[in-house]
Parts: structure tokens; C-alpha cells; sequence
């Protein structure tokens, strides 16, 4: 189990790593609350990677933390034993922490060698990041009940080249096995389905996604999953201050 520390004392130089059983420390937030964070938590787990993981708190981020992330963002990691090298931004810490896995030899399909399964899983991603996402948080976030059905079918029509990947995969997920389509994208649809059902009172409709909702449903029963999740009561509680703030959507993260 990682090692999870909730306080710093010493700033930057009590973050630096000297035990070498522990390669990987794993910045994130509180409570497992970013999904961008959560991306990179699943990807540690999926791979067996063992690490010990910080929170971060504050608004702006601490100083300590900014020496180690500029941009004052969720997640980064810190490798010591490769002179405490840094990366952050989720899609890049999980490509890296792939890479990391097959040099210590260690087995694992998140991201195939062969490089059209890699350009599939890279497109995926980038549909999450740039399409997908921000459709969903905009219809969460709307009050005006007229641009409701417009923005629901905008987002459900993003969520179409999920159910299409997972036609062509045959499941149970996007690229056949678990890979980092999976964990790149699971973190926001699991918040679909929790916040839209509470304040849109909206559920996936069965006949245009049931290959997705089946994915959902086999994603939760995934150990790293199970780890890495907020409970329904919890998400709802960090949601609520965003659904009923003035709020203008430009990536969840910005302010992380």
C-alpha cells in the first residue's frame, strides 16, 4: 500500500526522496478528488509501480509545490532515483510511467508496442481532452433549461466514439484489454453518471450506448478503480460547489 502524506513540514526539501524501495512519489489532491490526478492513480496500480503519494492542497498551491510543478497543477510525479526527475500533465505521466514499467521489465498492456494501437489509444485521448470533456462539464454546469437538449446532444454525440471503439474492439474495453484509453477517459464518465443522474436527472440511454455502459460497469469492478474512486456521497459534495457557483468551464484542472 503507498505511503500517503497529508502534511509537509521541511517545504520542498522534505518532499525529496531518499528511499530507493520507493521510486515514485505521486502528487495529487486530497481525497482522490481530481479526475485528471485519478488517471495517473490508476495507471500507478494497473502497473504495480510501487510509490508513495502526496496531497496537495491550497489555493494557489504551495511554494514547495510550485518548485516542483509550475504550473501548480495535478498530478505530477518525481522519480529519485532518476535525480528526482519530474513530469506532470496526466497523459504524459502515464505514457512515462508505461515506459518506466517496461524498463524495469514488468509486463503490461496499458500501452501495446504495435504503433497503430498506440495512434488509436493517442486519438482517443485527445477526443477526451479536447471534445468530450468539455461537453460534459458544460451541460453539468448550464441553468438555462433551454440549451439543455442542445448540449446533452452534443455531449451525447462525443460519447459516440466511445460506443464506436468499443463496436470495433469487441470489448469489454476500448482497445480489447485495459489500456490508457481506459483510465484516460473512465474518471469522467464514472462522474457522468453520478452527477448528471443527481442534478440532471440524465442516465445513458441503453439503446445508444450499451456497449458503454457495460465498460462502465466493468471498469468499476477493476481493484485500481475501486482505490483510486470518490463514493457516490463524496463526489456529489465536491461537485455541488461547482454546479451552483458561477462557474465557466475551462478544464476543472485550471485552478489545481
Amino acid at each position: 500500500m503507498p505511503r500517503v502524506l497529508t502534511a509537509i513540514r521541511g517545504g520542498y526539501d522534505a518532499t525529496v526522496g531518499t528511499d530507493p524501495s520507493t521510486p515514485i512519489q505521486f502528487f495529487t489532491l486530497p481525497g482522490c478528488t481530481c479526475p485528471y490526478a485519478q488517471r495517473t492513480h490508476i495507471a500507478l496500480l494497473e502497473l504495480l509501480l510501487p510509490f508513495d503519494m502526496t496531497e496537495v492542497s491550497g489555493t494557489p498551491k504551495p511554494d514547495w509545490y510550485l518548485k516542483i510543478n509550475p504550473r501548480g497543477k495535478v498530478p505530477a510525479l518525481r522519480i529519485p532515483t532518476e535525480n528526482n526527475a519530474v513530469i506532470y500533465e496526466s497523459a504524459i505521466c502515464n505514457e512515462f510511467l508505461c515506459d518506466y514499467a517496461t524498463k524495469l521489465q514488468k509486463h503490461h498492456t496499458l500501452l501495446p508496442p504495435d504503433p497503430i494501437v498506440k495512434a488509436k489509444i493517442r486519438l482517443l485521448n485527445d477526443h477526451c481532452d479536447n471534445v468530450y470533456a468539455k461537453t460534459q462539464f458544460t451541460y453539468l454546469m448550464n441553468k438555462d433549461d433551454g440549451m439543455d437538449e442542445e448540449l446533452r446532444t452534443e455531449m451525447e454525440n462525443a460519447l459516440i466514439r466511445y460506443e464506436d471503439a468499443l463496436v470495433e474492439s469487441k470489448g469489454p474495453y476500448l482497445m480489447g484489454e485495459f489500456s490508457l484509453a481506459d483510465l484516460h477517459v473512465f474518471p469522467f464518465i464514472q462522474r457522468l453518471v453520478i452527477t448528471l443522474k443527481h442534478w440532471k436527472d440524465y442516465e445513458l440511454p441503453n439503446h445508444k450506448f450499451p456497449n458503454l455502459l457495460a465498460w462502465h460497469d466493468s471498469c468499476l469492478e477493476r481493484a485500481s478503480i475501486k482505490k483510486s474512486s470518490m463514493s457516490k456521497e463524496k463526489m456529489i459534495k465536491v461537485y455541488e460547489r461547482f454546479v451552483t457557483a458561477d462557474y465557466k468551464f475551462g478544464g476543472l484542472n485550471r485552478s489545481k
